[in-house]
């Protein structure tokens, strides 16, 4: 879900992360424009995560409504304010990953009648907001966020079991991708000499 000001919630931006900066966010809406407009004129955003137990409240902030109606009333969440950016930009107290963006650019591409064009906005992560409720050994355990995405149709899924899958014969440029590095040390095959790193040299 993205909020960009006090009273709108777009409720099923499709978001990444860009797995090589670790900051960086993207989304991509319709013709849901007023957020959009509203991050490039601010200059920051805010992003949470839509889960299972948020479903009734995100499928309701999907309908049509006047400008100025307050989504976030109307859904029957609960505002809490970014603490990072320099404008305060209300956040769903109930969701258990938020993040605080500062808005970086959009990417305008072309769609079909009615919907019109998509924009992909594009944000810096500044701040990370995550429930202790949702943690294992200190990182986020997916499973209990159980986050929920659209298949197409009236199609939705929700993610309540996760697997491991450690890359073979891993190297020094893929370490922490899974936000341990000791994870893919101890992964890493010790017979394997990398040779993407160089190697100090004495003069």
């Amino acid at each position: 879900m993205f909020s960009a000001d006090q009273k709108l919630l777009v409720p099923k931006p499709n978001a990444n992360s860009n797995p090589n900066t670790d900051t960086d966010l993207d989304m991509d809406m319709d013709s849901r424009k007023d957020s959009v407009r509203n991050a490039e004129a601010t200059g920051v955003f805010c992003w949470q995560l839509a889960t299972y137990p948020l479903r009734h409240a995100v499928s309701v902030t999907a309908q049509p409504v006047p400008y100025g109606v307050d989504e976030f009333e109307r859904a029957g969440l609960t505002k809490t304010y970014s603490k990072v950016l320099k404008t305060q930009v209300p956040m769903v107290a109930e969701s258990p990953v938020r993040f605080e963006c500062e808005y970086h650019s959009t990417l305008k591409l072309p769609g079909n009648p009615p919907t019109g064009s998509v924009d992909v906005v594009i944000g810096k992560v500044v701040g990370i907001h995550v429930d202790e409720s949702v943690l294992t050994d200190g990182k986020i355990d997916v499973s209990k966020t159980q986050p929920i995405a659209r298949c197409g149709y009236y199609e939705y899924a929700v993610v309540r079991d996760t697997f491991d899958m450690i890359v073979p014969r891993v190297t020094t440029t893929l370490f922490g991708l899974a936000g341990d590095v000791k994870m893919h040390s101890k992964h890493r095959d010790p017979v394997e000499k990398t040779t993407d790193v160089d190697e100090p040299t004495s003069s």
